[in-house]
């Protein structure tokens, strides 16, 4: 199964690089790259899930709308991305939940940073997908962590997905740099490998960062941004497609792992 994510966030990357960036602009820019995102998915029939921030949540009730309206699940990526909390993984959920008035079943920590696990189980989730078992020096380097899904308690953890052998990462930026035949195989391989593949990318990636200066992003951020990233990632659909491997929402995956792999015996 193809697990496609969205880290759903207000736009905050300026502000990594020391440049202040309002609300207002912050929310724009998320919220076009999030319906370009929509797009996408709705003309290849595909369904994916939006770990949204609980303030995009609260600022973009329409954009929450279409989501769940087009058939995609919504769960939690904190509150304040630029600024997270111990609090948020509890707050967040309160939020989301408040707003599309639905469950969240998931929680993926902003950045990919560590979090309790116990807090985790004890807010109710289903699933934490906040790890990155790569071969990355810094806060991706987790080679002694399962490269596939596995349990802490009650709570299944759904690790991004890195290549069989030497862990290469096959997240958002190795689709913005790798050569798209390599990046493909790399994919397609990792799936089969597998049985799912696991890969988020963020609705900011959807707009043309090049053509912001201002911001001070670097080139390995803003490369292949804007319209040359809504082609690429249909092009990934594509591949996946002619590959006949199917498409599903963390939740859906977590069911159908629970059921072949009866948890209950393993606490």
């Amino acid at each position: 199964m193809v697990l496609l994510s969205f880290d759903t966030e207000e736009f905050d990357v300026p502000r990594e690089n020391g440049v202040d960036i309002s609300l207002e602009t912050s929310m724009k820019v998320s919220t076009e790259g999030t319906e370009r995102i929509l797009d996408v998915l709705r003309q290849n029939g595909v369904h994916a899930t939006f770990f949204c921030t609980g303030t995009f949540a609260e600022n973009a009730p329409q954009t929450m709308l279409r989501i769940l309206d087009e058939g995609h699940e919504v769960a939690c990526h904190g509150v304040d991305h630029f600024h997270p909390q111990q609090s948020d993984v509890i707050r967040s959920k309160q939020i989301v939940e408040a707003v599309t008035s639905k469950p969240a079943y998931g929680y993926r920590q902003p950045r990919m940073f560590p979090v309790s696990d116990d807090d985790i189980e004890q807010a109710g989730y289903r699933y934490n997908s906040s790890l990155h078992p790569a071969f990355i020096p810094g806060r991706y380097m987790h080679l002694g962590e399962p490269r596939t899904p596995f349990y802490k308690g009650r709570v299944l953890e759904i690790p991004a997905s890195v290549t069989p052998w030497l862990r290469l990462p096959v997240f958002w930026l190795a689709c913005h740099h790798y050569p798209q035949w390599l990046y493909h195989k790399l994919c397609l391989w990792t799936l089969r490998h597998d049985g799912q593949f696991v890969i988020y990318f963020h609705p900011w990636e959807f707009v043309d960062l090049c053509a912001h200066p201002e911001w001070n992003i670097p080139y390995v951020i803003r490369r292949h941004t804007g319209q040359e990233m809504v082609r690429r990632l249909d092009a990934l659909i594509q591949t996946f497609k002619k590959a006949r491997a199917p498409f599903g929402t963390y939740n859906e995956f977590t069911t159908a792992y629970e059921e072949s792999h009866n948890p209950a015996s393993r606490v």
